[in-house]
């Protein structure tokens, strides 16, 4: 039996979010498995090389040279991905999200090639609206396999959807920190990360702030990132008076050197599919602070022993233990050498054995538990 010929599906690969780092970390390991041959197919393509790292024999194809109107060209869309699934012999199509299985559920029809909807949504979360309700539901009846961030997002789908076939939860990897270095007990600038968007909750992070760097003006919090809430949070900075204080630092290439000269990490997110920037923080070493939103961060921080876990949406809690931290340089250090406890099942390794896993239960046609 030959290569087993994976292709992931994105709407543009040469993107810089954390879908499309995962994916490319993910399909980077299997390359170096002889049982696959991996390729990526998107939508189109805005840039001529990819943001993050793909081996140099990962082939990307597009369907389009330029955006096209899904909602005018749907059945192009649909007729597009059929042709190149035949044409490459493509034996199991990743939607590396599960927006993409309005296109692809319906090319599939008539073809043994099987298909994974991988979700980067919890279940609870819409921002496509209807379109992902309904997708959700059509990779329930026709995916071949649905893929979640966390165990306590499949037991949402388990118990509001009718599921044919498998369903399975895979974390997304951490990223690999090869470098060697001391926590930095004396720092004392906390750190956040991620798209500036309601989601992200950033507008709440900035009443927090208020509180904490009032009280502790020796301090900064930096924020790295983009989006459409900036001129919101522009505003609340000035408001609070933390322009010296609270950083937007905007998109950051190597984000590893804030990482590096950080106390720790807090996250203010309102919802999370995973919670990517927490297992990068942990790569550091660094503590962490989140709300205990759906879904993700209680599967990646272990309250009281490597940061903590605030109900939602408990600003004056979070207040209080990012104050904590501050004032106690040695519950820092502590929280910071067990950083790593229990992020085995985060690692590359790890991970992309469970995707072969996947691939050989759906190429031998069983279900394993």
């Amino acid at each position: 039996m030959g290569k087993i010929k994976i292709c992931f599906y994105s709407g543009d690969i040469t993107r810089s979010g954390g879908t499309e780092r995962v994916s490319s970390m993910i399909a980077n390991r299997l390359w170096h498995n002889n049982q696959f041959e991996i390729c990526f197919l998107s939508l189109w393509e805005k840039k001529q090389e990819p943001f993050f790292f793909l081996e140099k024999e990962i082939n990307r194809f597009t369907l389009y040279d330029r955006p096209v109107s899904g909602a005018i060209h749907l059945l192009g869309w649909i007729h597009r991905t059929r042709k190149f699934v035949r044409e490459h012999q493509i034996d199991i199509l990743i939607d590396i999200d599960g927006i993409l299985d309005l296109y692809s559920v319906p090319a599939l029809w008539g073809t043994k090639t099987k298909l994974i909807s991988w979700e980067q949504f919890n279940y609870y979360q819409n921002p496509d609206g209807n379109y992902r309700k309904l997708t959700r539901r059509m990779a329930a009846k026709w995916a071949d396999a649905i893929v979640v961030l966390t165990e306590e997002d499949k037991g949402y789908y388990e118990k509001n959807l009718k599921i044919r076939h498998i369903i399975r939860h895979i974390y997304n990897p951490m990223i690999q920190n090869e470098a060697t270095y001391s926590y930095d007990t004396e720092s004392k600038m906390i750190i956040s990360a991620g798209r500036l968007t309601y989601q992200k909750g950033f507008d709440i992070l900035a009443d927090v702030a208020a509180v904490v760097l009032k009280k502790h003006k020796d301090w900064t919090w930096v924020i790295a990132g983009e989006g459409e809430d900036r001129p919101l949070l522009e505003e609340k900075i000035r408001q609070y008076g933390l322009e010296k204080q609270l950083i937007l630092c905007g998109n950051i290439e190597q984000i590893e050197t804030y990482y590096q000269r950080a106390a720790f990490y807090v996250l203010t997110s309102r919802f999370e599919g995973f919670g990517l920037v927490l297992t990068e923080a942990k790569a550091f070493h660094l503590p962490c602070i989140s709300f205990r939103c759906p879904a993700g961060p209680a599967e990646i921080i272990e309250d009281n022993v490597n940061g903590y876990l605030v109900d939602c949406f408990d600003q004056e809690d979070m207040a209080q233990k990012i104050c904590r931290l501050i004032e106690d340089s040695k519950l820092r250090q502590q929280f910071s050498q067990k950083a790593l406890e229990g992020t085995e099942k985060f690692e590359i390794n790890a991970v992309a054995e469970q995707w072969k896993k996947l691939f050989e239960e759906l190429m031998n046609g069983r279900k394993e538990s």
